[in-house]
């Protein structure tokens, strides 16, 4: 399932294809941590994240 991620912690926006939504959660944390230093809150997480339905 395909996933759009827009990170409140800067200007950077992502696609992302996983089966299982905790993973998405994983990897947005990941890149809170690697590219920003920082952590993201569960909410943002939620508000940032858009599920793409396939055409």
């Amino acid at each position: 399932m395909p996933y759009r991620f827009e990170c409140p912690l800067g200007s950077c926006q992502f696609v992302l294809r996983s089966s299982s939504s905790d993973e998405v959660e994983r990897l947005v944390r990941a890149h809170a941590r690697l590219s920003h230093r920082g952590r993201i809150d569960p909410a943002d997480i939620d508000r940032g994240t858009e599920r793409i339905e396939a055409a």
